[in-house]
């Protein structure tokens, strides 16, 4: 799918947070808990955290200049997942042990959140606001940490 070139850095940021949801769903037992707990560390440090401040302070504020967010389910949905995901980086970061059940959970989490955004969200805004307010937020979003775009 075309992405609106002002959207394409949180759709880079999407690609890695789907390779990273990937490796946690698959986690198992007998993987290693630091290096896990490392890749979950990294990738939210360096992407994650501000992805979402991100789509939150400047992407659903212009939406909002153009639609109805209020009645909007989605972007309700949207909302409770950042603060599901956030809720998941804080227990995973308090576990002084392995527990694959919540790698997994955080892994299906933000896929199907990634997805969501990806096919449903990103579509609404692309065909709500105009293409020049656009591309007055381009460039207001990190640089991924992975590909530097």
């Amino acid at each position: 799918m075309k992405r609106h070139e002002a959207l394409v850095p949180l759709s880079h940021h999407h690609h890695h947070g789907l390779v990273l949801a990937q490796k946690l769903q698959k986690t198992e037992e007998k993987d290693k808990f630091r290096e896990i707990m490392k890749d979950i560390e990294d990738f939210w440090e360096n992407d994650g955290e501000a992805h979402f401040r991100e789509e939150e302070e400047i992407l659903l504020p212009l939406y909002a200049c153009y639609a109805k967010i209020e009645e909007d389910e989605d972007i309700e949905k949207m909302l409770i997942d950042h603060t599901v995901i956030r809720g998941l980086i804080v227990k995973l970061r308090k576990l002084e042990r392995f527990d694959y059940k919540v790698f997994q959970e955080l892994g299906e989490k933000l896929h199907d959140h990634i997805r969501m955004e990806e096919r449903v969200i990103f579509p609404k805004i692309e065909s709500a606001v105009p293409d020049k307010e656009l591309y007055k937020v381009e460039g207001k979003f990190h640089i991924d940490s992975y590909s530097g775009k």
